[in-house]
C-alpha cells in the first residue's frame, strides 16, 4: 500500500480520472515494490526483480539524464499514486521508447489505457517527439488492449522472443506517431 507523503505532487498533464507527476525520490520504495511484484517481472519477460540496491542506483541516475522522463501517475482528484510511466528518448531519431507500471493494487481499474494516453500526449505536444514505441509480450492481452486502445499500432513480432511463465512467447512491437491520435481526434 502507497504510504501518505509530506510533499504532494503537482500535476503536468491531467485526464479525466489520472494526471501525470514528476517522479519523487520519497517514493523510490513504492516504484520498486511495483517494479519487483512478481505479475510486473512476468509482464517484462524477466527473469528475476531488481534488487533495491540496483534499482536506487538506476533511479538516481536516469534521473540526471535528459534523454529519460520518469512519470508518477496519480488520481487527478486527489494525487493518490497508481503507477509510472517513462520515455527513454533516442535522440539521435527523435523517438523514445515507452513503459509503463501499474501498482499491483490499482490494476484492473483501467488506468493503464488512460496513463498511457496522457504520455503520448506529453511526448508528442510538449517533447515534440516524432515516434513512441514499445515492447509487450503477445500474451499480456490486458497490456496490448491497453496500449492499442490509448493510440499505439502493431508494428511487429519477435517471434519465441521472450518467456511468458516459463513458456516461450512473440514479443509485440508496438509504435505511435503524432498522426495517428490525430486520426483517432477526427
Amino acid at each position: 500500500m502507497t504510504t501518505p507523503h509530506a510533499i504532494a505532487p503537482v500535476p503536468l498533464r491531467a485526464g479525466e480520472r489520472l494526471a501525470l507527476a514528476l517522479a519523487r525520490e520519497e517514493m523510490m520504495r513504492d516504484y520498486h515494490r511495483w517494479e519487483t511484484d512478481p505479475a510486473t517481472v512476468v509482464g517484462f519477460g524477466a527473469r528475476w526483480p531488481v534488487s533495491w540496491e540496483v534499482f536506487q542506483a538506476r533511479f538516481r541516475s536516469i534521473h540526471t539524464s535528459s534523454h529519460y522522463q520518469l512519470f508518477e501517475v496519480i488520481t487527478a482528484a486527489d494525487g493518490i499514486p497508481v503507477g509510472t510511466t517513462s520515455l527513454s528518448v533516442d535522440q539521435s531519431v527523435n523517438c523514445a521508447e515507452f513503459t509503463l507500471v501499474i501498482a499491483p493494487e490499482h490494476r484492473g481499474l483501467g488506468y493503464a489505457t488512460e496513463a498511457t494516453a496522457l504520455t503520448l500526449d506529453w511526448a508528442f505536444s510538449i517533447a515534440s517527439l516524432s515516434a513512441v514505441w514499445l515492447e509487450v509480450l503477445a500474451p499480456h492481452t490486458p497490456a496490448v488492449n491497453a496500449y492499442l486502445k490509448a493510440g499505439f499500432r502493431a508494428a511487429g513480432r519477435l517471434r519465441d522472443a521472450a518467456l511468458w511463465h516459463g513458456k516461450r512467447v512473440d514479443k509485440l512491437l508496438l509504435d505511435c506517431v503524432p498522426d495517428d491520435l490525430a486520426a483517432e481526434k477526427r
